[in-house]
């Protein structure tokens, strides 16, 4: 996390997050960092409001149990099947999000790790932000199961996972068992089971 200092404006916030994501000192621009903060916004309010600015898509969006018809229709003809994550933010703008808010869909996972530093495994959870539901990492290549979850060797392989697991349940839900293709080795659900 971005080390807020009391007093410290909106804009020195978001501009020490962008230098601490990119690891390089962030580019000056006259337009808004973001859409979710305003000037003159404390460093607190700012991080406030980051913590709440992905909302629901509006009226005409489809409902988060439903893939697109676009993404469906890809995975069918096996064209351009993105890893997990890419392609979860590919279901969430046919859903409707902005790109804004999909690219924000990384604030919705959730990673443990155990271990010693050598030896840590991560296993992450990915929570939909128009349903609430959340999506364990499922089963896949270079996973161990134990202590009930699914672990990995780093977070970025913990992360996919989650967000396959997601795709898997949401596109079972919409075309039913044996009928799209499935990315874990682990069932998909229907959100009651």
């Amino acid at each position: 996390p971005v080390e807020l200092k009391e007093g410290m404006t909106a804009e020195e916030a978001a501009l020490a997050r962008e230098e601490r994501l990119s690891g390089e000192p962030p580019k000056v621009v006259q337009a808004p960092i973001s859409s979710h903060i305003k000037e003159g916004m404390t460093a607190e309010e700012a991080e406030a409001a980051r913590s709440t600015r992905l909302t629901a898509p509006g009226p005409g969006a489809a409902p988060p149990d439903e893939p697109s018809l676009e993404v469906l229709t890809k995975i069918q003809k096996g064209e351009n099947i993105a890893p997990p994550r890419g392609a979860l933010y590919q279901e969430y703008i046919a859903r409707g999000f902005t790109t804004e808010q999909a690219q924000k869909l990384n604030d919705y996972y959730t990673t443990w790790t155990i271990g010693p530093s050598h030896e840590m495994k991560f296993s992450s959870v990915f929570t939909c932000p128009m349903s609430g539901e959340h999506f364990a990492s499922g089963i896949m290549d270079n996973s161990e199961v134990w202590g009930g979850r699914v672990w990995y060797k780093n977070k970025k392989q913990s992360m996919n996972a989650a967000a396959a697991k997601a795709l898997d349940c949401f596109s079972f839900r919409q075309n039913g068992p044996g009928s799209s293709l499935q990315r874990c080795d682990d069932e998909p659900y229907f959100e009651d089971d």
